[in-house]
Parts: C-alpha cells; sequence; structure tokens
C-alpha cells in the first residue's frame, strides 16, 4: 500500500511494499513513503533478502518494541528510541 496512514489499519492484516533493511535488533520494511515498519519475528533479513524491493503481509501494530534512551548522571546516553514503533508481527513474504 503506497502512502497508507497506517494509524488506520492498526489491529489489521496488511500488505506493504519496501526496500528490506536491518535496524539493530530487527529487519525493518522501509516504505516508499519512508516509514520504518520493524518486523517483530525477525532479527534481520537473509542475504538474498536485504536491500531487495519486496511485498510482505502481516498484523500492523503501534507499540513500544524499543527501549527509550536512557541518560546517566553523568550525562551518558544509551542507545534507543523514542515512542512507539510501529511493527508488522505474523509476518508472511510475498513472492
Amino acid at each position: 500500500m503506497k502512502n497508507l496512514n497506517l494509524k488506520n489499519h492498526l489491529g489489521e492484516r496488511v500488505t506493504l511494499y519496501g526496500i528490506a533493511q536491518n535496524a539493530k535488533g530487527y529487519a525493518v520494511l522501509l516504505t516508499e513513503d519512508e516509514k520504518v515498519i520493524y518486523i517483530r519475528e525477525l532479527a534481520e533479513w537473509p542475504e538474498d533478502l536485504l536491500d531487495s524491493s519486496i511485498t510482505i503481509k502481516g498484523i500492523l501494530r503501534h507499540i513500544k518494541l524499543i527501549p527509550d534512551p536512557n541518560i546517566t548522571e553523568n550525562g551518558a546516553i544509551s542507545q534507543g528510541a523514542q515512542g512507539l514503533q510501529y511493527v508488522l508481527t505474523n509476518y508472511e513474504i510475498i513472492e
């Protein structure tokens, strides 16, 4: 779905198109309109799919998947992400 308003499809089974990328801890789909969708059950894409255009189906969620960054008293900042992330669960890659 191009230019999909993700919030209108939460909890639904959706079909998404984009580029298979890896992020810290999860495989992600970068959509045509530059939304990042985390694939919850997949740590990274297999080499044959990485950086490829793919079509994927799954249940769309908007949840806290990645912890917020933490700042210590001394100012050290841990990695993390503010807010909720779009996540695809129960995914199926479409050939």
